[in-house]
């Protein structure tokens, strides 16, 4: 699995990072991710590469970034199973990742929709907040990946799903 981590994210896990040599990587296994704040809460935006798939770590803590790969490999698993994913397919995908490599980002398009997911993201905490109601990352990240994006045909959810079956299919 590569993740490719902006600056900020970068510095805040103490990592050198190169430019990534993708040329002969399934991008299916690979990530972008994003450190910004809402408020005082520190968050990380992790997209796929290929579907723009992505949820929200919210309210990390410095150990969370020593944790990282787990908790990345963790919310995956829990997000493609709460977006209907088939289990086995889940599974599969989670055996084939291999360890993390952490690399510099190459994608300037990708960084682009994970800034919009961001502003979408606040807005939709906010108002939240200022109603009074409780904050449901879990539900915030399926809303977010049933939201249109330019570079891609489908939803992201809907294209995960159509990667995922289309990888499972051919093993």
């Amino acid at each position: 699995m590569i993740i490719q981590c902006t600056k900020k994210l970068a510095d805040e896990m103490k990592l050198k990072v190169s430019k990534p040599d993708l040329l002969n990587v399934n991008q299916i296994y690979c990530w972008h991710a994003h450190l910004f704040k809402i408020g005082r809460k520190k968050c990380v935006l992790v997209m796929n590469n290929v579907t723009r798939y992505h949820f929200v770590l919210y309210g990390l803590v410095k150990k969370d970034f020593v944790m990282f790969e787990e908790i990345v490999k963790m919310n995956i698993v829990s997000n493609f199973l709460a977006d209907g994913i088939n289990p086995d397919h889940v599974d599969w995908y989670i055996n084939q990742l291999g360890d993390i490599q952490f690399y510099a980002t190459s994608d300037r398009s990708i960084i682009s929709q994970m800034n919009d997911s961001i502003l979408s993201l606040e807005y939709i905490i906010y108002y939240e907040a200022e109603r009074g109601n409780t904050i449901d990352i879990f539900e915030i990240n399926r809303d977010l990946n049933c939201t249109p994006m330019m570079k891609i045909p489908k939803y992201p959810n809907k294209m995960m799903i159509d990667a995922l079956n289309e990888q499972y299919s051919k093993n």
